[in-house]
């Protein structure tokens, strides 16, 4: 079953790369300000390494 935070860095994720995206991650700290933490951490590396993307 998705949670709503995983949804909601697919859709960035996929909005973003205009690719097919696949979430999923099993974290204990569910706070919003740490998930968005790591999606800013996953924007940086796309913005570092877009070859990899």
């Amino acid at each position: 079953e998705q949670t709503m935070a995983e949804y909601s860095l697919f859709c960035v994720l996929a909005s973003k790369t205009k690719k097919q995206v696949f979430v999923s991650y099993n974290l204990q700290n569910t706070d919003s300000s740490f998930t968005l933490l790591i999606e800013n951490r996953i924007k940086e590396e796309m913005m570092a390494f877009p070859e990899k993307f």
